[in-house]
């Protein structure tokens, strides 16, 4: 059994697929791991970190994916990089926001099988191979983090000999793993937290982190908030658009926005607002805090590795709900329901 693991060619992407760690774990299990130069520098993991868990490192992307069974990235390959696929390979990656419907019609002609790891079912038994829980959770915390940093004041009460300063205001919403992390976050560095969902159910969710939770939003609420996250991006969907025209208009001029559904189009309409206010749009906030997010990453695709490789050999059990969910295509096949090869 031969593992892959190359450099990510997609801009910005500072992640690796597998660290030092696992690699060392494969090779306990008499696996090969072939790693690309300098596959894991921008995380902080060096070449030599891979040679010492026991991984064979190879020159450029064509060694690497040579003979490989299995090959792991964080993101799915452009066209230009099938060249290095040998039909018959088994491609385990990230598709999400991707055109799955052109993509994978490219990946099914060059006879690749293709798992989509962001479309792990939300079940206990696949908790540990959940990349998008493990990576939102990331986005969450970084979101209020570079938020703290843009913000024109501090977020905790502070009570000085020369005067006292309010906690900062901060709006969530969407409360979905991102969004909860960012409330958790935003509550330790001592903001006052507010939140909105459309769903009754996760009022509790945020009076439990300390929380406000708010059901109607009034335009005198919005001009005292200065920090704005939203997360609300549904899966396979344009993100929705969370607030009107004139609800943006009623924002402070020194409103700082984090919108995390950017890739889905964003849930923010940036021409309505202040030319004040700063906005930034970013679904892969992750990627500012690549070690971590490889780290977590890397521990969700080598427990699912382990569902797909029995006795040394990749042997997926097809009627297993984890590998159904995810299988999308597989000998040429369209596997997955929602897809089809038209």
């Amino acid at each position: 059994m031969l593992i892959a693991v190359a450099k990510e060619t997609t801009p910005h992407e500072t992640r690796v697929a597998l660290i030092p760690k696992h690699i060392a774990d494969f090779t306990k299990a008499d696996i090969t791991v072939q790693v690309e130069k300098n596959a894991g520098q921008c995380a902080g993991f060096c070449d030599e970190d891979y040679r010492q868990a026991g991984a064979k490192i190879c020159k450029n992307a064509t060694e690497t994916y040579q003979q490989a069974d299995i090959i792991l990235k964080i993101c799915s390959p452009e066209e230009k990089e099938l060249k290095n696929f040998a039909p018959h390979q088994t491609l385990i990656c990230n598709m999400q926001y991707d055109n799955l419907q052109k993509k994978v019609q490219l990946f099914s002609k060059a006879r690749i099988n293709l798992f989509a790891l962001d479309l792990i079912p939300r079940i206990s038994r696949a908790q540990s191979m959940d990349i998008l829980s493990s990576q939102n959770n990331l986005d969450g915390y970084m979101a209020v983090i570079i938020g703290a940093a843009n913000c024109h004041s501090a977020f905790p009460l502070m009570i000085t000999a020369a005067g006292s300063l309010p906690p900062l205001k901060v709006l969530i919403m969407g409360l979905g793993v991102a969004g909860l992390q960012a409330v958790a976050t935003a509550r330790r560095l001592g903001a006052q937290v507010y939140v909105y969902d459309n769903r009754v159910e996760t009022e509790e969710q945020a009076q439990s982190l300390g929380a406000t939770f708010i059901k109607n939003i009034s335009n005198d609420f919005l001009s005292s908030i200065q920090l704005l996250i939203t997360s609300a991006q549904p899966k396979g969907k344009l993100a929705p658009k969370l607030l009107t025209p004139e609800q943006l208009k009623a924002l402070s001029p020194c409103c700082i926005i984090i919108d995390l559904a950017a890739a889905g189009g964003g849930n923010i309409s940036k021409e309505y607002l202040s030319p004040n206010i700063k906005l930034i749009q970013d679904s892969y906030l992750v990627r500012r805090i690549p070690r971590s997010a490889s780290i977590l990453y890397s521990e969700n695709i080598f427990n699912f590795c382990k569902l797909l490789i029995k006795n040394n050999q990749l042997s997926p059990d097809f009627q297993d709900e984890i590998i159904c969910k995810t299988l999308i295509c597989c000998h040429s096949k369209f596997c997955h329901p929602h897809l089809s090869g038209e």
